[in-house]
């Protein structure tokens, strides 16, 4: 059952605004890598989505809406710090290796090239995948 129902409107930007539980949901119709997505997510004074992954009724939401999108999306989750399976959420959060939010057999390669998260089409979960790669973007803003 999805939970309060993503809307999506277009703004003159071409960016779908959608609204999930306690959050604000930003997905971009055009892809960049992760540093540019990070920089966008930034300019538009969000986050590359996290925290709204890590509630289960908004990502519930999310989930419902990038299932049908086809696409691949970055997430807010990256090990570019420390490296190896130490993956961190864009709030700080530990992201484990043991997390149920992984495609299976995933992480698969984060002590090399694969350094960043996506959120995977093929399965609709996370994958470590190169950071230099082209996807679109979730960013997240928290509203109270």
């Amino acid at each position: 059952m999805i939970h309060g129902a993503i809307l999506i409107a277009f703004l003159a930007c071409g960016i779908p605004a959608s609204y999930a539980g306690n959050y604000e949901i930003l997905i971009a119709d055009r892809s960049m890598n992760y540093a540019n997505a990070k920089a966008f997510c930034d300019c538009k004074g969000m986050r590359l989505a996290a925290a709204s992954l890590r509630d289960a009724d908004t990502s519930q939401d999310i989930l419902a809406y990038t299932a049908s999108s086809g696409y691949n999306y970055w997430v807010g989750a990256d090990n570019l710090q420390n490296g190896g399976y130490d993956f961190l959420w864009s709030d700080g959060v530990a992201l484990p290796a043991s997390s149920n939010l992984w495609a299976p057999k995933e992480p698969s390669n984060p002590q090399s090239s694969q350094l960043c998260v996506q959120l995977w089409n093929k399965y609709n979960m996370l994958d470590d995948t190169s950071c230099g790669d082209a996807k679109r973007v979730i960013c997240e803003k928290e509203v109270k």
